[in-house]
């Protein structure tokens, strides 16, 4: 609290300066009431202080982020063997890591699919990143994750994740096989390919990958050279 009030205090002296410093002609007068009105308003809208905190943090992670995201882009957004949503041709691509478990991921899961339908070019790479699970807990993330990808199989994933997305219960072993049924996949079949290695890898893969990039939470969205990390995706 204490840095960013040092923060704040600092921006009201620097902004003003920093839009003068192309002009030699601005004077000592002009320069201290454009610094008092810039002050004067830091004050009264101290919200723009935190705004400008948060896009400086935002900005410092992305730049963390950003040489892992560009080893791994080619495999997340061109995995030939990945489900996509939207348009499969699309020219934007969105790269979401989610987990059923997230309250987050559901609450978005709405507008996100608005913006795909209505843009018409967006492909979403929805990659199923299960980090909800405790040690002491049933697997219920890794579960629904496994279930999606064997739904997949059967060529209906978009309709079994349209279903655990929106669903208003809780995630339970019942419910991914009773949400499995509903949307037409064979349960029997669908519990078969759960126990598939290669769909067990791509899961641990891609939670490799996603916590190498730096993604410690759900949702996070990679939008070409940008991100988008959990709760702030309510707000972007």
């Amino acid at each position: 609290m204490f840095k960013n009030f040092l923060l704040a205090a600092g921006m009201a002296a620097a902004f003003a300066p920093a839009l003068m410093a192309a002009d030699d002609s601005v004077t000592a007068t002009e320069r201290a009431k454009i610094e008092g009105v810039v002050k004067e308003y830091l004050i009264e809208n101290p919200e723009v202080i935190m705004e400008a905190i948060r896009e400086l943090q935002r900005r410092q992670t992305l730049a963390q982020m950003l040489p892992s995201i560009e080893l791994y882009r080619d495999y997340l957004e061109t995995d030939s063997e990945a489900p996509v949503l939207g348009n499969p041709n699309g020219d934007v691509t969105i790269v979401e890591f989610f987990d059923y478990r997230c309250g987050f991921c559901r609450r978005h899961f709405p507008a996100v699919m608005k913006l795909v339908k209505e843009d018409g070019n967006i492909r979403l790479m929805p990659k199923q990143f299960p980090i909800l699970d405790g040690n002491d807990a049933k697997p219920l993330s890794m579960l629904s994750a496994k279930a999606a990808l064997a739904a997949h199989k059967q060529g209906r994933f978009a309709e079994f994740h349209t279903a655990m997305m929106t669903s208003g219960s809780q995630v339970t072993e019942d419910s991914i096989y009773q949400i499995a049924g509903k949307v037409g996949l064979d349960v029997a079949q669908l519990k078969a390919d759960m126990g598939d290695k290669l769909i067990e890898k791509r899961i641990t893969n891609t939670l490799a990958i996603g916590q190498d990039i730096g993604f410690s939470g759900t949702p996070g969205y990679i939008i070409g050279k940008d991100v988008v990390l959990g709760a702030e995706a309510m707000t972007a």
